[in-house]
């Protein structure tokens, strides 16, 4: 029986998805899925054939380089200890707010995830020096938790990202123009929080002291401990912003930088350097392996002219283009329910990309700030929610799983308004980028 390519296509989907639910790990059900559409579609000879090209076509792509750099940069911003400074440095400036404290880890998230680009690093790193103080001063727990389990998907949105990384990779988008695009909706997403934060406590929803007061000298003093962070900042998205580096090498100046730091604040410590190179490996073997695998069920997706099949189907004939964006959004939002933010990016990416910047004429780096917006969220909305496990795992019974997942609706509720906002307004996402220099 003769099966059209683009069924086969859907087929390999619902594949992926069952290989997923039965718990095979993200990069067997991509390749396993990927190989069995490859040999529907191809042959059996055809689809082994595929494999070496696709493998040896990704690892030798000079932009993937900047991978393991950017992960190395923040295992080096990670050990160095330029976390609790960022924290500090913002207690000082916002500690007497109501909900100070929270404020305070939503903007040392931010900060500090323009160092490591994870946001599971985030939540690693704020957790034992934010959680206590709170706990400490009174606070719900609710707000507690949910700050540092949403502030801490900034990682990803403040360049430099691994997600804007792999978005460019699969779609040939510009990964510095990519970067600079998350700065404004990175910024964004604070001052929202910020306002979440307020709102509640304010109100009375939940409890949220002030916390302790500093002086306008002490303030001043606390920023000396920011050097680091406006260094490293500047070194990888000020070369990329002036067109003096590629986002390649704009991720060995940052590696280098805060190798620097590291050294200059607790000496050569061959311990520190092998944790650092190690921990980097293991990451970077996990993604690049997800990587390969994702780009075999990508092929898949090609061949079958799913894309294509998809961009005939909702192609505006005097219709409302922003119907199928929508679509897209609310598959995005149920995939992030159901799987790692990763995995969501390698898996819809080549299947919207041609739908909604080729096919309907939306702009490429807007499309991609969406993605990773969505991901975000995919990090922090259950039953798949490696925000919430990570936050769980530092804090042990003093929160349950469902406080923590109550804590964080609001924080979404701020990311759908902020999505909303994209939507409405694209110079939110695409002005800055406009503006960059290129030689």
């Amino acid at each position: 029986m003769d099966i059209p390519p683009n069924i086969i296509g859907i087929l390999a989907f619902l594949l992926f998805f069952v290989f997923v639910l039965v718990g095979l790990p993200i990069a067997f059900a991509f390749a396993f899925a990927g190989f069995v559409g490859l040999w529907w579609l191809s042959g059996f000879g055809a689809a082994l054939n595929i494999l070496p090209v696709v493998t040896w076509g990704t690892v030798s792509d000079y932009v993937l380089i900047a991978l393991p750099l950017y992960v190395l940069m923040g295992e080096f911003a990670n050990v160095s200890g330029i976390g609790p400074d960022l924290y500090n440095a913002s207690l000082k400036w916002w500690g007497k707010l109501p909900g100070g404290l929270a404020i305070t880890t939503t903007w040392g998230c931010c900060a500090f995830g323009a160092l490591t680009g994870s946001s599971t690093a985030g939540v690693l790193a704020f957790t034992p020096i934010a959680f206590k103080p709170m706990m400490d001063l009174g606070y719900d727990k609710k707000l507690a938790a949910g700050t540092i389990v949403a502030s801490a998907t900034m990682g990803i949105m403040i360049p430099p990202s691994i997600s804007f990384i792999l978005y460019g990779v699969q779609t040939n988008e510009s990964i510095g123009k990519l970067f600079i695009a998350g700065i404004v909706p990175g910024i964004l997403q604070a001052l929202l929080y910020t306002t979440v934060i307020l709102a509640f406590t304010i109100s009375g929803i939940w409890k949220g002291p002030p916390g302790p007061a500093s002086k306008l000298s002490e303030k001043i003093k606390s920023l000396k401990n920011l050097w680091g962070m406006i260094v490293i900042f500047f070194l990888v998205i000020g070369s990329m912003y002036l067109g003096i580096a590629t986002p390649t090498e704009a991720a060995a100046l940052g590696a280098t930088g805060t190798f620097v730091i590291l050294v200059s604040r607790y000496g050569f410590k061959l311990s520190m350097l092998s944790r650092s190179i190690s921990e980097s490996l293991r990451t970077v073997g996990m993604l690049i392996f997800i990587i390969l695998c994702s780009l075999i069920f990508t092929k898949v997706i090609v061949l079958s002219g799913l894309a294509d099949w998809l961009v005939a189907l909702v192609a505006p004939t005097g219709g409302n283009v922003f119907v199928p964006l929508a679509s897209c959004i609310i598959i995005l939002l149920f995939a992030g329910m159901l799987m790692p933010a990763t995995a969501m990016i390698l898996l819809f990416t080549p299947l919207f990309y041609p739908v909604i910047v080729q096919g309907l004429g939306f702009n490429g780096i807007w499309f991609g700030v969406i993605i990773v917006l969505m991901s975000e969220a995919a990090l922090i909305t259950p039953p798949v929610a490696l925000n919430i496990f990570a936050f769980k795992s530092q804090v042990g019974d003093e929160v349950s799983m469902l406080d923590i997942g109550k804590s964080v609706l609001p924080f979404l509720g701020a990311d759908f308004f902020r999505l909303l906002l994209l939507i409405l307004f694209p110079a939110i996402a695409t002005w800055l980028p406009s503006r960059m220099f290129t030689f």
